[in-house]
């Protein structure tokens, strides 16, 4: 519980400052999904200059991750679709939100995952090149 008391909000970020920091490169809110590696997420990069840490999302959810978005998981390298930050979003009245993600089929939500690894990948090599 010490540990906790000394973690700050991070940074907001994204259309409205609606979203926060995930990382240097991740911006997510709860209305607006994530931003990967684009402009919205160039404020979260001034995150690596604070000196004390911070901590966005709700849950814990996969490895080092906290649910991002409804259906969305972020560390602070990556995101992954998460089934479990679904059920969070319910819980806070994200019922709308629910409803939107779970009418993914499995081969659009691999295909919005390919998206986002393509998006970090990208970011990671000096966004040099075609995207496709």
């Amino acid at each position: 519980a010490l540990a906790d008391a000394a973690l700050r909000q991070c940074m907001p970020c994204g259309p409205g400052d609606r979203g926060n920091c995930f990382g240097p490169s991740i911006c997510c809110g709860a209305e607006l999904g994530c931003y990967v590696g684009t402009a919205e997420t160039l404020r979260c990069a001034e995150e690596n200059y604070l000196p004390s840490p911070c901590r966005a999302g709700g849950q814990p959810c996969g490895a080092g991750g906290r649910c991002a978005a409804p259906g969305i998981c972020c560390s602070d390298e990556t995101c992954s679709l998460e089934p479990a930050c679904l059920e969070e979003a319910g819980e806070r009245g994200g019922e709308p939100a629910q409803k939107n993600l779970t009418g993914l089929d499995a081969s659009a939500g691999d295909f919005l995952l390919k998206l986002m690894h393509l998006a970090a990948n990208r970011q990671q090599q000096g966004g040099k090149g075609p995207l496709l």
